[in-house]
């Protein structure tokens, strides 16, 4: 296809430099724009009268019209009032804009130029003089060659640029070489014609084949019998060299095609340099503009996840279309975790994880420091980038370059910016986030806390402890064992979680082992990885990681909380509790131990308010209310009688008198176990006073003094027996009893009757 390429302002050098690009078969001019067309048309004269009217046709003062050329190439910029880059800048960023004596070297000298050495040189000293270097790089340079191989009458030749860290001459542009072998083509300082005029910083005129030995030549050229190879040096600064060769004449250049080609070579190093400052500053300002849309996404307000996926799609695009991945590092578990990607669908890529050191990616990670694949053409090919700030590894952003993939140091220089960027942000977010979720989690359990301080009831306090303490550190399952009074066994008090039938009892099992393993450490434990745990993994629960501690009061162990298994909302799969969790675990069990203990305290309180502390027995206030529950259900209704029975120690005065407060304790709490052992299920037994103890009897009015006088003999045995007790005094019982209505039709009434003995027992 054609260069179309538009000219602004009809000036004499620009219209008689339409001829001169029409004759190159490669170029159009389509149209020519200027603000006084009829002014133009008297400078037409000197084109000829078919030429002239050839380009009055495309005359036109219609800015737009030559802004909207379709496919324009260039503008060739004569306008004396206003630069076209001002005129029309949204044209002018779409486009090249030439001066003409530059597009005269470009595109209006055919491939000899013999005849054009000064014009040229002059082109190219305006080149360089040149503010705004808007010519796209590769174009100059192979226009540079071809000036040097028309003037000089070479075969062949190639501008080579110098690679400073590599040390090697690597091919820009070059003529009778295909392109596909350009990439391929590396020289190393010092190797060959082109590698030894380079590293002696001096042009070389080589007349017939080189000496091998003299140019260390490792592979002999037969296509090559004179050669001119100049230095492109600026400002003292090595940057490339100019080669051009003749494949089958020895003195096929002249020491004048020599010296022009030093001259050229000085101009051509001028324009690479300010070609390359001009391509850094371009690519500078790319990437800085890349940096930028980065800190962008990630300063957005969507959840992290959709920030990291709208990175890697811009990172995709800057990778010629290709794939982005972003990783995020779990300290906890040592190993990457997939964030977020480029790629298209779904599913669950979250849960895809890399170990440290494993493959490209991980090693890089393990490493912190960047990889960088090449493919078999020099372009970036992958980018394994490690996102690293405040010395901590956040992640790692992997890149695969796609059709268009980039090149060259400055690409790779882009993506590390990127990746810079990019870990700063996602530091900034962790670093939030950790923050708020730490804050949010710490006020949920303090205001959980207070609502269990402030239970009585110690089924409602635990029934909290793993409901509440579940949900706020994201926990499958909760359990808490609470010890019984009477076995000693730490029992199981409340289970929160969704596991039931056999996988309940694996659960239950794993926790016995771990109540039993708190009980002997008597500290708090964090297991991130319980399946290789040598004490619990062998149980098989399916459970990942715990949080467990014992839980104790007034310095004693009275049972254990432990959490199963951190599932957060938006995974699938259980992770790992880490030492941020563990710490404010630790929290909650305070407020758990705290509110136990107040429960248990609010516990005892009312069995103390209504029952007897020694004895565990029921005392007069409970007494009286089970009685004026009789009363009331008794009423006026026939055979709705009962009794009420004493059982006094008569000789307490004496016993106490005698003996010791052990001996005194064990005497009562004997009498009590012996009464309480002989009664039915549904009879009440009490102790009213200190040496005294009163039994209802319901539905017992018809039978209740058989029924009295064999529980009088039951107990008189039973205390009895016990040689220990009855010395040095033996214990004498003396039992009464009244029936109601009978003998009375009120609580008091019958307790007076029954305190008169019937029955006494020594």
């Amino acid at each position: 296809m054609r260069k179309r390429i538009g000219i602004y302002g009809a000036t004499d050098e620009t219209l008689a430099l339409v001829p001169l690009l029409e004759a190159n078969p490669e170029v159009e001019v389509p149209v020519i724009y200027d603000p006084d067309p009829a002014a133009a048309r008297t400078r037409l004269v000197g084109l000829g009268p078919d030429l002239a009217s050839q380009v009055e046709a495309r005359l036109t003062d219609d800015l737009d019209k030559l802004a909207a050329t379709p496919a324009l190439y260039a503008v060739i910029d004569a306008g004396a009032e206003e630069a076209f880059a001002r005129a029309a800048p949204d044209a002018a960023a779409a486009v090249q804009v030439v001066a003409p004596l530059t597009a005269r070297l470009l595109w209006g000298y055919g491939a000899s130029a013999r005849d054009h050495k000064l014009e040229l040189l002059q082109a190219l000293h305006e080149v360089v003089e040149s503010y705004n270097l808007t010519v796209d790089p590769d174009e100059l340079f192979t226009r540079m060659l071809e000036i040097a191989v028309g003037v000089t009458g070479a075969d062949r030749g190639s501008l080579m640029l110098l690679d400073r860290e590599r040390r090697e001459l690597t091919v820009r542009v070059a003529m009778g070489i295909e392109p596909e072998l350009w990439s391929k083509i590396r020289v190393r300082l010092g190797e060959g014609i082109a590698g030894r005029a380079v590293e002696e910083g001096r042009p070389l005129h080589v007349r017939g084949k080189a000496d091998r030995a003299s140019f260390h030549v490792l592979r002999e050229r037969l296509d090559v019998e004179s050669a001119l190879c100049v230095p492109l040096v600026h400002e003292g600064v090595v940057l490339g060299v100019l080669n051009v060769h003749h494949t089958t004449r020895p003195d096929a250049f002249s020491e004048d095609d020599f010296e022009f080609v030093q001259q050229l070579a000085t101009l051509d190093a001028q324009i690479i340099a300010r070609a390359q400052e001009h391509e850094t500053l371009r690519s500078q300002a790319a990437r800085y503009a890349a940096v930028r849309e980065v800190r962008r996404i990630l300063a957005g307000k969507s959840p992290l996840m959709e920030r990291l996926g709208e990175l890697c799609h811009l990172v995709a695009r800057r990778a010629g279309r290709g794939i982005a991945t972003v990783y995020l590092y779990d300290l906890d578990e040592d190993e990457l975790r997939l964030a977020a990607t480029s790629l298209a669908g779904g599913g669950f890529g979250g849960e895809y994880r890399i170990a440290m050191g494993e493959g490209i990616d991980g090693r890089a990670a393990a490493e912190r420091r960047p990889t960088f694949l090449a493919g078999s053409d020099d372009a970036l090919a992958y980018a394994a980038l490690p996102l690293c700030a405040e010395e901590r590894l956040m992640g790692l952003l992997s890149v695969q370059t796609g059709s268009e993939a980039p090149r060259g140091r400055t690409a790779e220089e882009g993506f590390q910016e990127i990746a810079a960027a990019a870990a700063d942000a996602i530091f900034q977010s962790e670093r939030e986030t950790r923050m708020h979720t730490r804050a949010t989690k710490v006020g949920a359990i303090n205001e959980m806390g207070i609502r269990m301080l402030s239970g009585s009831d110690t089924a409602e306090v635990v029934r909290l402890a793993t409901s509440s303490g579940a949900m706020i550190l994201e926990a499958d399952h909760a359990i808490l064992r609470l010890q019984d009074e009477e076995t000693g066994r730490y029992v199981i008090r409340s289970y929160f979680g969704s596991a039931s039938g056999r996988d309940q009892e694996r659960l239950f099992r794993l926790d016995k082992a771990v109540s039993v393993d708190l009980i002997k450490r008597r500290a708090p434990a964090l297991v991130r990885d319980v399946p290789a745990d040598p004490r619990l993994g062998p149980l098989e629960a399916g459970v990942r990681s715990l949080l467990a501690s014992p839980l104790r009061r007034e310095g004693r162990l009275v049972g254990s909380l432990v959490f199963y298994d951190k599932v957060a909302a938006d995974s699938f799969y259980a992770s790992a509790f880490n030492e941020d969790d563990f710490q404010i675990f630790a929290k909650f069990v305070t407020y758990v131990e705290r509110a136990v203990a107040n429960a248990t305290f609010y516990s005892q309180a009312r069995r103390h308010k209504s029952f007897d502390e020694d004895t565990g027995l029921p005392n007069t206030s409970y007494l009286t209310t089970r009685v004026d529950e009789e009363l009331a259900r008794a009423g006026g209704r026939r055979n709705a009688g009962f009794a009420v029975a004493v059982c006094r120690i008569e000789n307490w005065s004496s016993l106490r008198d005698g003996s010791d407060p052990v001996h005194q304790r064990r005497v009562i709490q004997r009498t009590a176990e012996a009464l309480r052992e002989r009664v039915r299920g549904f009879d009440v037994v009490a102790r009213t006073d200190e040496a005294e103890f009163v039994l209802l009897l319901p539905d017992a009015a018809e039978d209740a003094g058989e029924r009295v006088s064999e529980l009088a003999r039951g107990v008189a045995e039973a205390v009895s027996a016990d040689d220990a007790l009855n010395e040095p005094e033996r214990v004498a019982l003396a039992f009464g009893y009244a029936v109601h209505p009978g003998d009375g039709t009120d609580a008091e009434a019958l307790l007076a009757a029954a305190r008169s003995p019937r029955i006494r027992m020594v």
